[in-house]
């Protein structure tokens, strides 16, 4: 299998608001060709100040992208703000609800031929799921329905990458099951980069290919979905995921794990319930967060150590219930970075 090329390259972005507070600080990756990548991090962090950076809305104050090996321009080197191969869906989607979704996606491509334009309007129709509502204009539209048409115009010049901004934020979760699909497949079919941030974990796990943590500006760590889960460099990067188990080297030994000094870290699913036996220890079920096909107990080990364990659907565990713990056969506690 051939590498894939790196189409988008962010080298040393640097962002300020106010004198002394970075909102986006030596920021460096880069995006391959086909590659969904997101960027994951709290509100504030810089998510979105990243993406008006990378799409030439906003003026850098230190470092550069580049698309294909060209810089990308600033505000304050082009005539229009942007860039010709870099579409942006911003979260309010910026559709003309004056004209039909046909209309809408057409636009980017009104100055091509008639053909081409009912041509790639028919591909943009199917690849987005919206056949059924050619005709009709996004004020009657919902939400989700908003979202792909703003997604087949971003796309309907095919822009080798683009960019989304929170994308299913609005959405139900059935929705945003669809829609992930949907860009997953855009990426794959359209060999278009997605560079897309959020602050959902199961949005930034289902759909990406690598995954940056962000934090205060920087990206602290970038890898793929199963690493950043499995093997998260810090705590901060650990507790994005929640249910997460972080306990100190101190609180392990109500466990009887003697670990040199520091934070380590175990998820829910990594530990299970167990009738007592030797090597287990025995916990008191305090709190149980239920979501139907799974839920999340929280067990008391002693008054410092508490521990969350996935159990599946077909768990009756009652609160008060003392049952034991014990870590599943091959999982080790997994080291954090201070």
């Amino acid at each position: 299998m051939s590498k894939k090329k790196t189409i988008l390259r962010v080298d040393g972005f640097s962002k300020s608001y106010e004198e002394g507070k970075m909102a986006v600080d030596h920021l460096s990756f880069d995006v391959k060709e086909g590659e969904v990548f997101a960027l994951i991090g709290r509100s504030g962090c810089g998510k979105t100040t990243t993406l008006k950076l990378l799409s030439g809305q906003m003026r850098p104050d230190g470092g550069s992208a580049y698309i294909f090996g060209e810089r990308i321009l600033g505000p304050h080197e082009r005539l229009l703000a942007g860039h010709d191969k870099i579409a942006l869906v911003e979260q309010d989607y910026n559709l003309f609800d004056y004209q039909t979704v046909a209309d809408n996606i057409k636009y980017p491509i009104r100055r091509s031929s008639k053909k081409y334009q009912e041509y790639r309007l028919n591909e943009l129709l199917r690849i987005c799921q919206l056949e059924d509502y050619k005709d009709v204009r996004p004020k009657e539209l919902s939400g989700g329905q908003k979202q792909r048409v703003a997604i087949a115009r971003a796309i309907a010049d095919e822009p080798p990458v683009l960019l989304l901004d929170e994308p299913f934020s609005h959405l139900d979760m059935a929705l945003r099951s669809d829609l992930r699909r949907m860009v997953k497949n855009i990426a794959i079919e359209a060999n278009i980069s997605v560079v897309f941030v959020t602050h959902d974990t199961h949005d930034a796990l289902s759909m990406s290919d690598r995954i940056g943590v962000m934090s205060a500006g920087q990206l602290i760590q970038i890898a793929t979905p199963e690493e950043i889960y499995k093997k998260p460099l810090n705590r901060y990067a650990a507790h994005f995921f929640p249910h997460c188990n972080v306990l100190t080297s101190d609180q392990l030994k109500d466990l009887d794990v003697n670990v040199e000094k520091g934070h380590y870290m175990a998820r829910p699913e990594w530990v299970k319930v167990v009738d007592a036996v030797e090597g287990a220890h025995e916990a008191t079920l305090i709190h149980i967060d239920y979501f139907g096909n799974a839920s999340y107990g929280e067990w008391k080990v002693s008054d410092k150590c508490h521990i969350w364990v996935h159990h599946d659907s077909f768990s009756t565990f009652q609160l008060g219930e003392k049952r034991s713990i014990i870590l599943k056969d091959n999982v080790e506690w997994w080291k954090l970075d201070d």
